[in-house]
């Protein structure tokens, strides 16, 4: 009996044809430089080869081009994604699936930090000797300096981590870190204490995101206020938070491609009981590529400037803006960040924000 008897042809050409319709659907779509539900850029169509070198490299780069080019291939990542999500099983490595399906990174050291594994007591003390110059340039200027450091979401949800994480360690980076701060004349606020504190009882931290969320930030912000002795800068959550709403899986679902088949939460804030809200930000020019953002609030309050990064950039601003005349945010830069930027605007308190997997600088 032949291979494809008669009975069998028609299956043999619906084989054929759904091996065909990727390549069909890909010919009639655009090509994609990024893809969004992967949060990376996909590989480009490699060039023709010039010498021996590019030669030998040409089957790897057609590969990995291939690889990111055909037909129905977001809806297979996603459905790939998406069964990997379900049997913990992480579909990048980056990300550990931890219990209750909550989302952690998996790099920098986050992890290490987290668990006490990682003690780098030589670059905490290079970060904190670099904390006390600035804090000795700014006082020369009237400023105050504070350094606060947003813990990683493995920091304050450890618990959460699965069980090879093990027990609590004794002592971590940031209580090294702390210390090293304290012992220079560094005014630090921890704030794994608040965070914490909050966590038990309602969601600091996103379950699929890397950052907390707003009331998280808030309560950052608080012990941030309190450590520079503006007490009367402290916001009252019970007066602005309205709850939690259902938002769409944040960055570390992106990157196992899962972001739109999970939900997440973040607290909703309403700081009408303080005042109208402020103006939104403007670029400020940094001589960085990521620049800055200023809020002229028009308040009869002191500049106040923040270099930090993604935890603190669009989480701070409007609780800042309630009582500062002025609320400037730049990047760190891992410390590469230029003095005469933050001399430039003369703020009169500087919050010195890397978050903990950032927070030795190592550019800088």
């Amino acid at each position: 009996m032949g291979l494809l008897a008669r009975y069998r042809r028609p299956w043999g050409l619906v084989l054929l044809a759904a091996l065909a319709a990727p390549a069909a659907i890909q010919m009639m779509q655009p090509a994609e430089l990024a893809s969004e539900g992967e949060a990376r850029m996909l590989s480009r169509a490699p060039e023709w080869p010039r010498s021996v070198q590019q030669w030998l490299a040409l089957p790897r780069a057609l590969d990995r081009f291939l690889g990111d080019h055909f037909g129905l291939r977001a809806e297979l990542v996603r459905a790939h994604g998406r069964l990997r999500y379900a049997v913990d099983l992480p579909s990048d490595l980056r990300v550990i699936i931890g219990r209750d399906n909550w989302l952690f990174l998996n790099g920098d050291g986050t992890i290490e930090q987290s668990t006490g594994k990682m003690l780098r007591e030589r670059d905490i003390a290079t970060f904190a000797d670099k904390a006390a110059a600035l804090r000795a340039h700014l006082a020369a200027r009237g400023a105050q300096l504070v350094v606060a450091i947003p813990p990683n979401g493995s920091t304050i949800n450890r618990t959460r981590l699965p069980a090879w994480a093990g027990p609590a360690p004794s002592v971590t980076e940031y209580d090294l870190m702390m210390r090293a701060l304290a012992d220079r004349g560094v005014t630090a606020a921890d704030l794994r204490v608040p965070l914490s504190a909050a966590n038990a009882t309602s969601p600091a931290y996103r379950r699929t995101d890397t950052h907390w969320n707003r009331l998280g930030a808030l309560v950052a912000y608080n012990a941030v206020a309190r450590a520079a002795g503006k007490n009367e800068w402290v916001i009252d959550p019970a007066r602005v938070l309205r709850g939690f709403e259902t938002v769409e899986g944040g960055d570390l679902a992106r990157l196992l491609a899962v972001a739109a088949d999970v939900r997440d939460e973040d607290a909703v804030i309403d700081l009408g009981a303080y005042g109208p809200a402020p103006p939104p930000a403007t670029a400020l020019a940094t001589q960085f590529e990521s620049g800055g953002d200023l809020v002229e609030t028009g308040r009869n309050g002191p500049t106040v400037m923040v270099i930090g990064d993604s935890f603190t950039r669009g989480f701070w601003q409007d609780y800042f803006a309630v009582h500062a005349g002025r609320y400037i945010w730049m990047h760190h830069e891992l410390c590469g960040f230029r003095l005469s930027v933050v001399d430039e605007h003369a703020p009169q308190l500087v919050i010195l924000a890397p978050a903990e997997r950032q927070m030795f600088c190592a550019g800088g």
